[in-house]
C-alpha cells in the first residue's frame, strides 16, 4: 500500500501536520454524485491521506447546468466526515472571497468579477458558514480564495490573523495572489506578532509562464525563490496535471505556457517517465513533492563555501490533486512511490 508522507505547515508559533499530497474535492458533490465522491474520499483516506481542499463557492458555476449551488462541495465533504466519524483525524482547507457578491449575477474571471471579496465582514461571515457546512468547530487552513485589490493586503492579513487568534482557524492562507502582496502581508503580520499567511495556493505544474506575462495566479521562478527564502511558507500547487494535458501531449499548451520552453520540459518529463516506467503526471507530482529548487545564485553561506558544497535549497510544495474517478486518484497517489534521482531533479529544476 502507498505510504503517505506528511509535511508541517507553519504560521508564527502555530504548526499543523498535513498529508504531503492534498485531495481537491471541488467536483465532489458537484459534478460527481455521492457514491463516486465517497469512493474517492474513502480511497484517499485508506492511502493515509488526511488533507482535503475545498471552497465556499464550489457548485456556483454549475447551478444552471447541474442544479448545484454554492457550498455543495463543502456539504459533501462535511457529510462524509460525519458519516465516517473522522472529524478529529482530517485537516480541511477551505476558502472564501470568490463566491458571488450579487446573487443575481454570474461570476466572471475578469473584471467585473462579482467576487464577494475579502473584507473583514465577508471573511468572518463566511468562515462561520463553512464551519456549519463542514460540521467542524475549526478549519485547518483558511484561504483568501482570490486577492482583493480593493483593499490593503495588510487589512486582509489582519482579518485572517484574527480568526486564528480566536481558535476558528489553524493556519491562514492566501491564493491567487502576487508574490509582492504576499510578502507585504507576511512582513506586516510578523511585525505585529500575529499569525501570518503560512500557505500560498497557486497554479503550478511542469511549466513556467511565458516571460513577460503576468503570473499573479501562477508559480514562477521568482515565487520559488521567495518560498525558499521563507522557510515557514508552503506552496500548495493546484492543477499540477494541467487538466490532463501532461499525459495527452497532443493537446495544445494552455496560455500562458504556450512557448518552446514548455515543449522542451514536456518532452523531458516524458523521457524521465519512460525511463522510470511511470507517467509524466507522476513525474511532475514527485518533483513538487521534492520541491522545486531556488535559482538564487548567492544563497546564504556561499561567501564561505563553494556552491557545490551547499545543499540544494528547495521550496516546500504540496501538490493538490483532483480526480474524476478512483482510478485517476490511484494514478496520482502512485507519485508517492516515484523516486527521482538527483540528476532527474536537476533536469526538472534547470530546464
Amino acid at each position: 500500500m502507498t505510504e503517505m508522507k506528511t509535511k508541517t505547515l507553519r504560521s508564527g508559533s502555530n504548526t499543523l501536520e498535513v498529508s504531503a499530497l492534498a485531495l481537491g474535492v471541488m467536483y465532489l458533490g458537484v459534478k460527481l454524485d455521492k457514491n463516486e465522491s465517497y469512493a474517492q474520499m474513502d480511497r484517499y483516506f485508506e492511502a493515509g491521506g488526511r488533507f482535503f481542499d475545498t471552497a465556499n463557492n464550489y457548485g456556483t458555476w454549475t447551478e444552471k447546468e447541474l442544479g448545484t449551488r454554492s457550498g455543495d462541495s463543502e456539504r459533501m465533504l462535511g457529510s462524509w466526515i460525519a458519516d465516517r466519524g473522522v472529524a478529529d483525524e482530517v485537516v480541511v482547507a477551505t476558502k472564501c472571497g470568490a463566491d458571488r457578491l450579487d446573487q443575481s449575477k454570474i461570476i466572471l474571471g475578469e473584471a467585473p468579477t462579482n467576487f464577494e471579496g475579502l473584507s473583514p465582514e465577508v471573511v468572518r461571515t463566511q468562515v462561520q458558514i463553512s464551519l456549519e457546512r463542514l460540521g467542524l468547530s475549526r478549519i485547518g487552513v483558511y484561504y483568501g480564495h482570490v486577492d482583493d485589490r480593493r483593499l490593503p493586503i495588510t487589512e486582509i492579513a489582519d482579518a485572517f490573523s484574527a480568526l486564528v487568534d480566536e481558535g476558528l482557524v489553524g493556519i491562514p492562507g492566501i491564493s491567487n495572489t502576487a508574490t509582492w502582496r504576499l510578502a507585504v502581508a507576511r512582513e506586516h503580520s510578523r511585525a505585529h506578532q500575529r499569525p501570518q499567511f503560512g500557505v500560498w495556493q497557486q497554479e503550478h505544474s511542469l511549466y513556467w509562464p511565458r516571460p513577460g506575462r503576468p503570473s499573479t495566479y501562477r508559480v514562477d521562478p521568482d515565487a520559488i525563490d521567495y518560498a525558499t527564502e521563507e522557510s515557514d511558507l508552503t506552496i500548495v500547487s493546484y492543477s499540477p496535471n494541467q487538466q490532463g494535458q501532461l499525459v495527452r501531449p497532443w493537446m495544445p499548451l494552455p496560455d500562458p505556457y504556450d512557448h518552446p520552453g514548455s515543449l522542451d520540459r514536456l518532452r523531458m518529463a516524458h523521457r524521465i517517465a519512460h525511463e522510470l516506467g511511470v507517467t509524466a503526471n507522476q513525474v511532475t507530482l514527485a518533483w513538487h513533492l521534492a520541491g522545486p529548487a531556488s535559482r538564487i545564485e548567492r544563497p546564504a553561506g556561499s561567501d564561505v563555501a563553494a556552491l557545490s558544497e551547499l545543499p540544494v535549497r528547495r521550496a516546500s510544495v504540496i501538490p493538490l490533486v483532483g480526480a474524476s474517478s478512483v482510478a485517476q486518484l490511484d494514478e496520482s497517489l502512485g507519485a508517492l512511490t516515484v523516486e527521482l534521482s538527483p540528476e532527474h531533479l536537476a533536469l526538472l529544476d534547470g530546464a
